[in-house]
């Protein structure tokens, strides 16, 4: 899982090198997927270990430590899941609210030219009729 979310982070460093915000939350992104993956590879360690014989031969009280320090783990990567999609949904929208505005901006633009476009149609059409007449 770290050998993709590196191969990811490092095609992604490439693609929005000219935009700094961008690049700032892929890179938390990353850091927040990364740490994810560990601790997911963590949880699937310490859940054997925690159930071996041998920690519970040393009391209960190892053993539920063992399991609470599991449950708090747990609990982390549940809070990063969670950071990690809200960041990533008040990204989206802010991104789709500057390509909004850039589109306006082009829509405007584009009435703009249009508008001139007509104007300049319309001038044309009567000196077309008085070079007609002259003929």
């Amino acid at each position: 899982m770290a050998l993709s979310h590196r191969a990811t982070w490092r095609q992604q460093q490439q693609e929005f090198i000219d935009e700094p915000r961008d690049l700032r939350h892929l890179q938390s992104r990353y850091r927040r997927r990364v740490q994810t993956s560990a601790l997911i590879m963590f949880v699937g360690l310490m859940i054997p270990i925690a159930d071996l014989p041998l920690v519970w031969q040393q009391g209960p009280v190892i053993a539920t430590l063992l399991w609470v320090a599991i449950g708090c783990v747990c609990l982390w990567i549940g809070l990063l899941a969670f950071g990690d999609l809200v960041t990533t949904k008040a990204h989206s929208m802010a991104a789709m609210a500057r390509l909004q505005a850039h589109r306006d901006d082009l829509m405007s633009e584009l009435d703009r030219l249009r508008a001139r476009g007509e104007s300049s149609q319309t001038d044309a059409k009567p000196s077309d009729e008085s070079n007609s007449d002259a003929r």
